[in-house]
């Protein structure tokens, strides 16, 4: 029986094969199984961990588990015990007696009853119960073995029930019935290795020699509690006897037929499909890889994402949440980062719709981080998403007053594409948890999420409203809707220190290359000394710099990309802690500041005499820019004190953080400055910035 695989190996040629059972297991170090199909891809890791259970390859405990892992055990062992006599002729998928992974009680109905073998295949079939419409059955397409093979292990794990293409007096009145599949109604989690051998390592569960259970490769294998499909027992659940038995589990009974093409190669002709087994609920030993929501396993749907209840994989962190030893549990404990593979699939009354799969970093060391990194951007996209469709119900109303009851819900989802706005918060949620897995700075994770987040929304929704007719209410119906987006992404009793900052404008527009993600995350953890209240941190930020290093000043030192700017950043974070420490506010312009220091500037003074009109604040800014080779800190000090002194807004402070580093970068950044503190029009926007 072969499987595809892809060669990983470096000094192999990266190209797709088809391989037996047995060459997989040999070759194991240098492939990665690969499908089309996402439920293919685990149906297939579960068949060859269920044949690793039958040959007695698995680790009996915890400590030999993490031994298999870290020393590479080779799996030689399994390809060599199913080269053996006691698999001889097991592994036939057309065996007359025993058939792999069918019944073959069901071949005599083959030649009269046989349909094509498009319902071996749920994507093609569509549903389970195929009592009205056969015609599609017998397409002319008939697959190769390895393809059938694929479907009839998808089929055991996920077909989705409901009446077959059976006949009572084929085996029993219970056989045209099949009921859900074992994974149909659950996501399934799949730890994905460097290879093929490292992915089955991590995912086999330790358990006792006497507990792995007997593995299905056939109806035929002798079980006596195997179902029968007549008399009162026809509807009896069995227990599952151990992870041998759950991964091969025969869900479906099924018959293949083979035929020869004119080149000589096997193919799948005719298929019968009926009922299978009959599982009991699982104990919770047996849902290893179950992700837990609400106390009940995780499950695909149509109308939201995985990754948006990513965080109950990581929910581990949280006690009240925690499984024991399951496999996140046996994860943790490894110092290294594995993805997670997680497989739906995805149904409307029974009907398949596809499939949905998302790959999650995971990382032991760095679970608790993860789960509060996921918890909060889903939460941060939630909340961005009601701000888009507060914004759209706006536009609506400004555009169509007289809109029908009706009409009005097919307005709003014309103005705001919910499904569309959640594909594009898809990507960004996955590069902060990637951030956040790789070990870098959490807070400068968030800010660019943050920042991610606020321009995805902004650009969706003017695109959004694009649609709007071009008139003058459709004009002040756009402006309406993109006023109201603002002022709900900057709602500090909505979002957090680092959103906000990201919503603040600016008055002078920064280059690229000067505005910096770090300066932007420097900022936001500075925000959150102030609307939390620590003012333990403030107070050890103003300790002079020839003192000892206080813990709070080298916190505001890894925000900085390189060492050569770790004095710029310093600077704005003991400049941030004078202004704030005694200015308790959560007011965001406040918080965050506006404009370059040209700006802030022109805010000091009183009534009209303000900024250039002021004499003193226009010796105080003259040197300020005198030099062009550092600004002098005692100047820098007095202006953060003048602009406390009259309550007004200080300057932006990541775009001071990245002018302090560029200062001597040719005196763009004193050219800067002085325009805005000399032009009236540099003035920052109130309106916009609240």
């Amino acid at each position: 029986m072969c499987i595809p695989a892809l060669t990983i190996r470096a000094d192999q040629d990266k190209r797709f094969r088809l391989l037996t059972l047995l060459e997989a297991f040999e070759q194991s170090e240098d492939i990665a199984l690969a499908h089309r199909s996402p439920g293919a891809l685990i149906a297939f890791h579960d068949f060859l961990l269920a044949l690793m259970y039958g040959v007695g390859a698995f680790p009996r405990t915890e400590r030999e588990w993490r031994e298999w892992v870290e020393d590479r055990r080779p799996l030689d062992e399994v390809a060599k015990a199913l080269s053996g006599s006691e698999f001889d002729g097991r592994l036939d998928l057309f065996h007359p007696e025993r058939p792999l992974g069918q019944n073959a009680d069901l071949l005599p109905f083959l030649p009269r009853h046989g349909y094509g073998p498009a319902q071996l295949d749920i994507e093609r079939a569509g549903h389970s119960a195929q009592l009205a419409e056969h015609v599609h059955l017998h397409h002319e397409r008939r697959p190769p073995v390895h393809e059938a093979f694929a479907a009839m292990l998808v089929l055991h794990g996920y077909d989705t029930g409901g009446r077959m293409m059976a006949q009572n007096e084929w085996l029993g009145r219970a056989f045209t019935y099949g009921a859900v599949a074992r994974n149909a109604m659950r996501v399934r989690n799949l730890a994905m290795g460097h290879s093929l051998a490292d992915t089955l390592r991590l995912n086999i569960t330790p358990v006792g020699r006497s507990a792995a259970g007997r593995i299905n490769l056939s109806w035929s294998d002798p079980r006596p509690d195997r179902r029968v499909f007549t008399g009162p027992a026809s509807c009896r659940a069995r227990p599952v006897d151990g992870p041998a038995d759950l991964h091969s589990w025969l869900g479906r009974s099924v018959a293949l037929a083979p035929a020869r093409r004119p080149d000589g190669e096997v193919v799948v002709d005719r298929v019968l499909v009926g009922s299978g087994e009959l599982m009991t609920p699982l104990p919770p030993q047996l849902l290893q890889d179950a992700v837990l929501v609400a106390g009940r396993p995780q499950q695909a749907r149509l109308d939201r994402a995985l990754w948006r209840t990513s965080p109950a994989l990581y929910a581990g962190a949280d006690p009240d949440n925690a499984k024991g030893s399951d496999l996140f549990s046996r994860l943790e404990g490894l110092g290294r980062r594995v993805e997670i593979l997680s497989v739906g699939l995805l149904t409307e009354k029974s009907s398949f719709r596809g499939w949905v799969s998302e790959t999650f970093p995971f990382v032991g060391a760095l679970r608790e981080e993860l789960y509060l990194a996921a918890t909060e951007g889903a939460q941060w996209c939630e909340k961005a998403e009601r701000a888009a469709a507060s914004a759209a119900a706006v536009a609506r109303d400004a555009a169509f007053p007289r809109a029908r009851p009706d009409e009005r819900k097919q307005l709003l989802a014309r103005l705001l594409s919910a499904p569309q706005l959640w594909a594009r918060y898809e990507e960004h949620f996955h590069r902060l948890l990637d951030d956040v897995a790789s070990g870098g700075c959490e807070q400068t994770a968030r800010a660019r999420f943050a920042v991610d987040l606020v321009a995805t929304t902004r650009t969706s929704m003017r695109e959004s409203l694009s649609c709007l007719p071009e008139s003058g209410a459709g004009f002040q119906a756009r402006l309406q809707a993109l006023a109201r987006l603002d002022a709900a992404l900057s709602n500090p009793r909505t979002f957090p220190a680092e959103f906000l900052e990201a919503t603040v404008p600016t008055a002078i527009s920064v280059s690229p290359a000067q505005a910096t993600t770090d300066s932007r995350a420097l900022a936001g953890w500075l925000a959150g000394l102030v609307t939390s209240r620590n003012h333990t941190l403030l107070k050890a930020l103003t300790v002079p710099e020839h003192h000892h290093a206080t813990e709070a000043q080298s916190l505001a030192c890894r925000f900085a990309g390189t060492d050569e700017i770790k004095a710029a950043h310093l600077l704005t974070a003991r400049l941030f802690a004078r202004y704030h420490r005694a200015v308790p506010t959560t007011d965001p312009v406040r918080v965050f500041g506006a404009g370059d220091l040209g700006a802030a500037c022109r805010r000091i003074g009183a009534g009209r005499e303000r900024g250039a009109r002021d004499p003193g604040v226009e010796r105080l800014f003259r040197l300020l820019v005198m030099t062009n080779q550092k600004v002098e800190e005692t100047h820098l000090f007095r202006t953060v004190d003048r602009l406390r002194a009259v309550n007004a807004v200080p300057p932006h402070w990541a775009t001071l953080a990245d002018d302090l580093s560029t200062w001597s970068s040719g005196g763009r950044v004193r050219e800067r400055w002085g325009e805005s503190f000399y032009t009236p029009g540099a003035r920052i926007r109130r309106a916009a910035a609240r």
